[in-house]
């Protein structure tokens, strides 16, 4: 009975954990990691700011894992599409189409993983994530070059500068302060990444 009873708990203890995880990402898909805090979150989970207290220390604590979370997700996403079946060209297409795509369609979230002002715990995320996302384009731009597809390079600076190119293009369209593009302009702002991409890893193919 009392290993029953401490599954219990614990089962109840990991499902207000992911409350409070679940309220804090709808404050940043609203309004970015500057609308969360600790009082506001413990309302929108329905648990008291005490309990809150005792799942996460501070908001920068609770903040980092809600930055992890979401930005893994997108990572996993990166990994998945550029794994794919296909030439290295075509998987590198697919690869920056998705994630500006889905940058786009969730634009405030996107936003606030990308480009938002935030404290240093959560720049030291930040950076760490596009290392992520960097070495699965130096993945692909290896396969690239092995297979005949990209010329030549140095793989680590091509791919982090993939990384940065997709980022500052997005930061402006996805700013708080932009209007929303449309779906032509959503599909120009991602071919025109997709083509700077193939131009600068050498790629023979012309058109996308």
């Amino acid at each position: 009975m009392a290993y029953q009873a401490t599954a219990k708990t614990e089962e109840q203890r990991l499902s207000m954990r992911q409350r409070i995880l679940d309220a804090a990402q709808r404050r940043v898909l609203s309004g970015g990691f500057a609308a969360v805090s600790m009082g506001a979150v413990a309302a929108d989970a329905g648990v008291a700011t005490g309990s809150l207290y005792r799942h996460f220390q501070n908001k920068a604590e609770l903040c980092v894992e809600v930055f992890r979370n979401a930005s893994q997700r997108e990572v996993d996403e990166v990994r998945r599409v550029s794994q794919e079946a296909g030439d290295a060209t075509e998987r590198l297409i697919n690869t920056v189409r998705n994630f500006a795509g889905r940058a786009m369609r969730g634009r405030h979230l996107a936003y606030a993983l990308i480009a938002e002002p935030l404290d240093p715990a959560l720049e030291s995320e930040r950076l760490e994530f596009r290392r992520a996302y960097a070495g699965l384009f130096r993945t692909l731009l290896e396969q690239g070059i092995a297979g005949g597809d990209f010329a030549a390079m140095d793989t680590e600076i091509a791919a982090t500068a993939i990384v940065g190119l997709m980022a500052e293009t997005l930061v402006g369209p996805l700013a708080p302060s932009s209007r929303s593009l449309d779906s032509s302009q959503q599909q120009h702002l991602s071919d025109e990444i997709c083509r700077f991409a193939l131009r600068a890893v050498g790629s023979k193919r012309t058109s996308i």
